[in-house]
């Protein structure tokens, strides 16, 4: 009975104090600075969240065709800084006007002048390049067969009629929504 506890008391069996508990339930994004601070710093960005907040500083649709690449700033600075941002060729020009904007947006999310100038660098976004999946063919029914059957009837056997019953048959495996493709 040496062992057990009241409720109330401030000491752990051992008559020690009780170490305060570290692991707290916390959200994983609270932890992105910590984990990658080291990383980004590499790349010039000090703070993280350039990079975590970038559709809220840009604004949606612009995040999803413009990335930032690098932040520099001169030489024993951090403000005036070169922000280096990730953009096709197309979106280049249409960003180029907007630098004002663009520059303004990441200063107010900093609260100082950390960035005066943009640099764009056209280069594909990997996300961008990436050509949608095609669905799998679908199987083309049985009445749409014996349709194909008797739209090729009158041919004689051989080459051109399995050639063209192949060919229906492709066409009838498409999707109706990439019968353009």
């Amino acid at each position: 009975m040496d062992n057990i506890v009241s409720a109330g008391s401030d000491k752990n069996p051992d008559g020690e104090k009780p170490t305060k508990r570290r692991g707290q339930l916390r959200q994983a994004g609270s932890l992105v600075g910590k984990l990658t601070k080291k990383a980004m710093s590499k790349h010039g960005f000090a703070h993280a969240s350039v990079i975590t907040d970038w559709a809220q500083i840009i604004g949606e649709d612009l995040s999803k065709l413009a990335r930032p690449d690098r932040l520099t700033f001169p030489k024993g600075q951090r403000r005036d800084g070169t922000l280096h941002i990730r953009t096709t060729s197309a979106m280049a020009l249409q960003l180029q006007h907007l630098t004002p904007l663009l520059i303004d947006r990441v200063n107010t999310h900093f609260g100082y002048a950390a960035v005066a100038r943009i640099k764009l660098l056209q280069t594909g976004l990997p996300e961008l390049e990436k050509k949608p999946r095609r669905a799998a063919p679908r199987k083309p029914s049985t009445d749409e067969l014996k349709s194909l059957d008797h739209a090729i009837s009158t041919l004689d056997d051989g080459e051109l009629k399995d050639r063209l019953k192949r060919l229906g048959t492709e066409v009838l495996s498409r999707n109706p929504a990439t019968k353009g493709d």
